[in-house]
Order: structure tokens, then sequence, then C-alpha cells
């Protein structure tokens, strides 16, 4: 009997621990994370007898969790995906909404500001006119500075995102490593059973990290896990946290990185940081709004430069030579803040055409100089200071002075500012220069069909010019053997121009030599001898445009690298960041599928369904009053040998 009734307590102990399994799972049904727990029952060891093995009941082997490692570790994965790129989607939009804007763009900002020029040119002397087009020119100038000013508050806005991002990993670390210890701690009670509820916990601080930044994990024989996040940093290891830092770039200050402490130095591990809202803030910045702000201010840089130089070839209303227009700002040289040496690096524009939308970084290895164009990682030049001194880059030129050690490091940004500090420089609009410095007369005595056509001019230096210049027609000057003008006062060469042969050379420029250099002028028709053109000063030419007209042409010429105008070059920024919204949308759409996708396949094979442990509820029930009635016929049948007994 005693044998009996042990076989039947053992029934309702296990049926009893079966039934509080299953009122967790139900319990938990709609807890996040939680894994659906199983009871494992194993029979106890039977009795040997001469008869044969007899039963000796049931025993609990344990309670564990239903899961599979592989689904949950793809599930991390999507869900890093899914978190980056749906942060990424939001970030980009932004930048997308703003540039395409058709209100509040560059694009009609430029079309106003050339529009407004043009009807000042069709009208140069008119004061109304000058002063709607340096209206547009302030216009303009704000249109720049307000867009780089969004885009600097979306940076602001990243960085302050960096920043608690890091502060939340650093949080999610320190838990994971609590968790850790308690799992060891649990796991070496002597029971050999998991801690199923710490292990859901665990698991569901690593879908939180995940969220942040991608996560890999290594288990290790104590039941710990070794936590990796990036491309490999490790930030929890057994119960240590690698805590991450957010501090100012070693160049510009308005730049965060993240570095981690390691054997007493700070190591920066910006770039090993992917996935989750971590890597989309690192992405965006590094792929969207630095490159926005550079080729932004690459239109800016173009636009003032380009518009200053041929600003500066004509006149105004007072006959003074034009002043700049347009503020340039200058190349910005930064020196990393662990530099030890003295050298110093700074730069100036060349050639803004050769401009290209990137950073650039220099190195010095201790015998020569290495830079590299940090968009597409390419060495642009490697050599020693004096060849790097006399070498242009890119549309600028770097002076090195001497000083620096191997390892310093430099940052140059052409463009970053550009945008921010463009300004217009003129106020009163009786300077802008509208006029040619220059006009040409020809002679009323002239009997041949010469006809003369002087353009502008290449070089302001040489205007006012001391005297007129006269031209005059004599088939017989000397000039290489070709018949030609001879340049009154000048160095007594000729202006190769042959009558036999007028096919030739007809509608061709030529260019005036030393130290007329910088006039431009087209010759055609068939001059007689003692034909003459005067070139003078443009005295009082308040109504030319000729200087004008060629600003306007500004707007339609090729001028930035790539063959684009400076409409264009915007538009290719505007196409640029409207591809990438684009792919983010696909992205982010993909990545919610097959995140949605995994969750249902973690579910089908984790999660509670009611109906399921409804009916092991009354199964587990019906075999729980089952163990009890042994017991009742256990306790029954002895009490009935006892009575035969007495």
């Amino acid at each position: 009997m005693a044998s009996l009734n042990n076989i039947g307590v053992s029934g309702l102990l296990a049926f009893q621990q079966s039934l509080g399994t299953v009122s967790h799972n139900i319990a938990n049904s709609t807890t996040e994370g939680y894994s659906r727990q199983r009871t494992g029952l194993t029979a106890r060891v039977a009795d040997s007898t001469g008869v044969g093995f007899f039963g000796t009941g049931v025993k609990i082997q344990g309670v564990t969790r239903v899961y599979d490692q592989f689904v949950l570790d793809r599930l991390q994965t999507n869900t890093s995906n899914y978190s980056q790129a749906e942060h990424f989607l939001g970030l980009v939009s932004q930048v997308d909404n703003l540039l395409a804007d058709e209100s509040a763009g560059l694009t009609p900002a430029l079309q106003n500001f050339f529009n407004s020029l043009q009807n000042s040119v069709d009208d140069p002397a008119s004061a109304p006119a000058r002063e709607v087009f340096l209206s547009d020119a302030d216009a303009l100038v704000q249109r720049f500075q307000s867009i780089d000013n969004r885009l600097r508050q979306l940076g602001i806005d990243a960085e302050n995102d960096l920043v608690n991002v890091t502060n939340e990993i650093n949080g999610l670390g320190r838990a994971l490593a609590r968790v850790n210890e308690s799992i060891v701690l649990e796991s070496g009670s002597g029971t050999g059973n998991p801690p199923n509820d710490l292990l859901d916990k665990r698991d569901g601080l690593l879908r939180e990290l995940a969220e942040l930044t991608s996560v890999k994990t290594v288990t290790q024989t104590d039941g710990s896990l070794n936590i990796f996040i990036g491309t490999g940093q490790g930030l929890v290891v057994g119960s240590t946290v690698n805590e991450l830092n957010a501090v100012r770039s070693k160049f510009d200050p308005e730049r965060l990185d993240i570095v981690v402490q390691q054997g007493g130095i700070q190591v920066d591990v910006t770039s090993q940081l992917t996935g989750g809202r971590l890597g989309a803030v690192i992405d965006f910045r590094n792929n969207v709004l630095e490159p926005g702000l550079n080729s932004l201010g690459r239109v800016a840089t173009g636009l003032a430069a380009t518009f200053n130089a041929q600003h500066q070839l004509g006149i105004d209303l007072n006959g003074n030579i034009g002043q700049a227009f347009f503020n340039v700002s200058p190349v910005d040289v930064a020196a990393s803040n662990g530099n030890v040496g003295t050298g110093n690096i700074t730069a100036a524009i060349t050639n803004v055409a050769n401009f290209t939308a990137s950073d650039y970084e220099v190195v010095y290895d201790g015998s020569n100089y290495r830079v590299t164009r940090l968009k597409d990682s390419k060495n642009v030049f490697t050599g020693d200071l004096a060849t790097l001194n006399a070498t242009p880059i890119d549309g600028f030129q770097l002076t090195v002075t001497a000083g620096a050690v191997a390892g310093d490091t430099f940052q140059v940004q052409p463009t970053r500012n550009s945008a921010r500090n463009i300004a217009v420089l003129i106020k009163d609009n009786a300077l802008i220069a509208h006029a040619s410095p220059i006009r040409s007369t020809s002679a009323i005595t002239n009997t041949g069909n010469l006809k003369f056509n002087l353009g502008g001019v290449s070089r302001a230096t040489t205007f006012p010019i001391a005297a007129d210049i006269t031209l005059v027609f004599d088939p017989n000057a000397a000039g290489a053997g070709v018949p030609g003008f001879i340049i009154s006062g000048g160095p007594g060469g000729a202006i190769a121009y042959d009558p036999t042969n007028v096919a030739e050379v007809s509608g061709k420029s030529f260019t005036l030599a030393s130290p007329f250099d910088g006039i431009t002028f087209t010759v055609s028709g068939t001059p007689s001898t003692g034909d003459s053109v005067t070139i003078a000063n443009n005295t009082n030419g308040v109504g030319d445009n000729r200087n004008g007209l060629l600003l306007g042409q500004l707007q339609n010429k090729i001028t930035l690298l790539g063959n684009n105008t400076f409409q264009s070059s915007f538009g290719e920024l505007v196409a640029d960041v409207g591809i990438r919204t684009r792919q983010g949308q696909i992205t982010e759409e993909t990545q919610l599928v097959l995140l949605r996708q995994n969750e249902a396949e973690r579910e089908s094979i984790s999660g509670v369904n009611l109906d399921e442990e409804a009916a092991k509820l009354l199964q587990l029930q019906q075999a729980y009053q089952a163990a009890a009635r042994v017991v009742t016929i256990a306790n029954s049948l002895f009490d009935e040998i006892l009575a035969a007994l007495r």
C-alpha cells in the first residue's frame, strides 16, 4: 500500500507543479518577451522484483523555456536593422522636405536673383531696378543661410540623439551585467535548472539594446553572455561593462565621436558602431548631413567667387572698377587636438570650379604628407612639404609650415561653412558694376567694312588704361610676315589678320599682349589700309550693360565640377537626398516585413496559446484528480487491511 500511495503522491506533486507552470503561462500570455515554459516529467526508477520491475511513479525533471536560439538571434538582427532603417528615414526625410520645398528651397531664390539681375541689366541706369536686385541678392543669401542653419539644427538634434542613445546603451549594458550575475548565481545554486524568467529578462534587454545598435552574443560556460555591439566592440564581458562616451571631435567642436576607455586611453569606435538608432544617426551624419552642408557650401562658394570675378571686371555708376559683390568663405583648416608638433596649415582658393563636396584629411608620417579626400577615401597627394606647398588640390592650395611630427593630423573643409558665411558686401546700388571698363570706337574716316567687336576684359588690374589704344590696319605691317594691325604705343607687334583669307580669321577672338593684356576682341570683314579702331576707358558709361550681361550669363554657365551650373549643382544635392530618402523608404518597408515575420516565427515557438494552455489545464486537472484518487484508494485499501487484521 505504501508503494501505491507513493505513486499517487508523486503524481499529485508532479501535476500540481505542472498546473502551476500552465497557470504561469496563462498569467504571462500578454507579457512582452515571455517564453512559454514547460514542466518536464520523467518516470522514477522502477523497483526490481523477482517477477519484474514495478514503477514507482513520476518525478519533475525541470521547468524549461520553449525557444529557438537561432530565431532569437535573427530577431535581434532584424530588430536592429529595422530600427536603423526607421530612424534613418525619419532623419533623411526632414532634409528631403527642406531641400525639395518649392518655396523654401534654394532654386526659386536663385531664379529670382538672376531674374532681377536681368531686369537691372535691361535698364542699367535705373536705381529702382538696382535696388530690387540688391534686395533679391540679400534674399538669396538669407536662403543659403536659412537652409544651412536648418541643416545644422538637424545636426545638433542628431548629436543630442547620439548622446541619449549612448547613455541608453550604457544603462542597458549595466542592466545586462546585473542579469548576467543573477543568472550565474542561480545557475550555480546546485539545482542545475535554468532561471527561465531571468533568461527572458535578458533576452528582452538584448532586444532593447538591438533597437539602439547591432548586437552579437557569445554564451559562456557559466551561463553568462559576452555582449558585443557594432562590428565587435565589447560592451559587456561577464559582469564587466565597457561604457561608451560621447566626446567632442578632435577637429570639430560641433561634432561628437563615440569613444571607449581601454587601457587608460580613449579609443574612437565611432566607425565601428552600426545598426539601430545609433547606426542611423552616424549614417545620417556621415552620408547625408555633412555632405549636404558641403554641397550647399560648394554652390555658395562657386556663386560668390565666380560672380565676384566677373563683377570686378566691370565698372560701377561712379566709374570705378567693381568691388567684390559677395563675401567668399575661406577654406577652413583645423588641427587635431592630439597634435604634438608646431607645424601649421592654411589654405586658399585657387579654382572653385574644381571644388568637391568633400572634407580632406592631411596626415604627416614623419617624412611625407598624405592628403585623403574623405568622400571617396581617395589619396589625392603624397609627398614632402615643399611639393605639397606647390601642388594645388581640388581647387585649393595648402600652405604648410615646418614643425609637424609623425602622426600629426589636420582636417581641411573647403566648403563646410560657405553657405553660413556668404553675405552681400555691396549696399549701395551705384556700386553694382554693370558696365564694361572699356569701349571701342571706329574712325569715321574708315573706308573698309571692318567689323570690330570688343568683348569683355579678363584682368581688372590693367584698368583704367593710362592712354587710348589705337589699332590701325596696315597690309604692309610686319607681323611675322603677316599683314595686320599696328598697335599704337604697343610693343610693335601685330594682331594676326590676313585680309586675303577673311574666312580664316573672321569671327575669331584675339587678346592683346602686355602691356595691354586682358582685352579681348573679335574682328571680321575686310578693312582698308589706314582703317583704325580706338579702345578707350568707358568714361560715363552709365548706360552700358555689357558686364551685366556677362553676369547674367553665369546662371547657365558651366562653372562647377561635373559640368554643373549653380542650379544643377544644387539639383544634384536635392536628387541625391531624394534618392536616399526613397531607398530609406524601401529599406524600412522591407525590414518591417522581415521583422514581423521573425516576430511571428518566435511567437509560434515561444508564444503562449491560450487555447492550448486551457486544454493542458483540463488535462492536468484530470490527471491530478486521478492521482488523488490513487491516494484515496491506497488509503482505503490500507484501512481495509488494518480492519481485517483487527
